[in-house]
């Protein structure tokens, strides 16, 4: 037997078991899966507590004062 003729025997095989390859089964619409390992993003300033967010504001580390010297004079 040719390699050819080989080739064509599993094609036909292939091709009547009951389903030919004209009639293909409707498949659904593709839908991307809903992501549910990153938590949903909220505004950290509108869930936390408004008295501690200005309680961290007015909580800033003091500045290194430096001597401005004028140097116009």
């Amino acid at each position: 037997m040719k390699v050819s003729e080989i080739s064509m025997k599993s094609n036909n095989n292939n091709n009547n078991n009951g389903q030919s390859s004209s009639e293909k089964p409707s498949k659904p619409h593709f839908r991307p899966a809903q992501d549910d390992t990153k938590p949903v993003l909220q505004d950290p300033i509108l869930r936390s507590d408004p008295i501690e967010t200005e309680e961290a504001v007015l909580r800033l580390p003091p500045f290194p004062v430096t001597s401005r010297s004028n140097p116009s004079s």
